[in-house]
């Protein structure tokens, strides 16, 4: 095999055509096409035990009815918290994953179904969305208790971001408006603008930004069609489509790198990177032919920086759920752990997000349709 059509390089030819649209909101589409070859991805190589931290799996907490722990999120001094799926409750930790007591039940308070992310906004408090109805919660507590800022005309609120200038954007799923739609708030939600991201395309999920600065920000959209970018220069009040995955079923994360930007696409398991700050994308790495792949966190190790995605590789008659790591930059990848989980209870779900809670421990949520959902403590030894 070439270096050219290695997998652990840049995988993709790549072609980009701009075509420019005028929309009814007045903003211009511009639409990269992007065509890759047929390479098959492989497997994902083992860490070496020297290269990263050994973990053990200091507790395995299961919520009890909730089929995922959809969400996770870093307070600091050894606190965190999660949330979960079917009841939308909010758990806190405050040593380090251990134990967990729940701060907040969703379900009882205002009927929600899960908890989909959290942010610690600039002034100071915690911002949340969540699914049906979709609010944005606020707790000025550390996440003790929660109040309802909003409500959207829509079935969730899914990604969460605050921009540069202050204003907070928060993706929508099944907006009422029959369009791919964010809420837009620039005075932490007493009011809000509902925008429409594209005016033609179906009402997709909006489930991730990715901050440019200044007014720039990339949203990732996918679930009921294919996974997309769309990019924001104006703070989120216009938009324009800047890549476009076919065979992605939904678009999970973003991170920078340098000077690119990574997105994580579920259904094919892929990363796809930006040099040009969301411009145009080339597919960077997929991990298997088919899988899920979530969040991504970053951490410090001996003096070195690392990043972890949890993902599921659903190549094979059973699931498997792990976690990959990079020490070069997400140039290369390993299968660092693999999450031990009952073959019944690892086929419907996904190890979908992972938080580095303090300076030796990850934790990782995992569930997701039917199956008991799960937060692994992971610390380094």
């Amino acid at each position: 095999m070439s270096p050219s059509r290695s997998p652990f390089v840049l995988l993709s030819k790549f072609i980009a055509a701009a075509v420019l649209s005028s929309t009814g909101a007045g903003c211009a589409q511009a639409v990269a096409e992007t065509v890759f070859d047929d390479t098959p991805p492989l497997r994902v190589e083992k860490a070496a035990p020297d290269r990263f931290p050994s973990v053990e799996v200091v507790n395995v907490f299961e919520p009890e009815g909730e089929s995922n722990v959809r969400s996770s999120f870093r307070l600091g001094n050894s606190a965190a918290l999660i949330g979960t799926e079917e009841t939308g409750d909010v758990f806190k930790s405050t040593d380090s994953g251990s134990t967990w007591r729940k701060t907040t039940d969703g379900g009882d308070e205002w009927g929600i179904q899960d908890v989909r992310e959290f942010i610690r906004a600039r002034d100071g408090h915690l911002y949340a969305t969540t699914s049906e109805p979709a609010l944005i919660l606020r707790s000025v507590d550390e996440g003790e208790s929660w109040s309802v800022l909003a409500r959207a005309q829509a079935s969730r609120t899914v990604g969460l971001v605050q921009l540069e200038d202050g204003a907070i954007l928060a993706g929508l799923r099944r907006s009422e408006n029959d369009r791919t739609s964010v809420i837009r708030s620039a005075d932490y939600f007493e009011t809000t603008e509902w925008i429409p991201v594209s005016e033609e395309e179906p009402r997709q999920n909006v489930t991730c930004f990715q901050s440019l600065g200044g007014s720039g920000v990339l949203a990732g959209v996918g679930y009921e069609g294919s996974g997309k970018i769309y990019k924001s220069d104006d703070s989120g009040r216009t938009w324009r489509k800047t890549g476009e995955f076919e065979d992605a079923r939904d678009v999970m994360a973003f991170y920078r790198e340098g000077d690119r930007i990574y997105v994580l696409t579920s259904g094919i398991a892929t990363l796809f990177v930006s040099a040009d700050e969301g411009e145009t994308w080339q597919r960077a790495r997929q991990f298997w032919p088919r899988g899920f792949i979530g969040s991504t966190t970053e951490f410090r190790w001996k003096g070195k920086s690392l990043r972890a995605i949890p993902g599921t590789d659903q190549s094979g008659e059973t699931p498997r759920h792990v976690v990959l790591i990079s020490d070069d930059r997400g140039g290369t990848w390993f299968e660092w752990i693999e999450l031990k989980v009952d073959a019944d209870q690892v086929q419907g779900g996904g190890a979908s997000n992972a938080t580095a809670i303090d300076d030796e421990t990850i934790v990782v949520g995992v569930g997701n349709h039917a199956v008991q959902g799960r937060c692994y403590t992971l610390r380094f030894k």
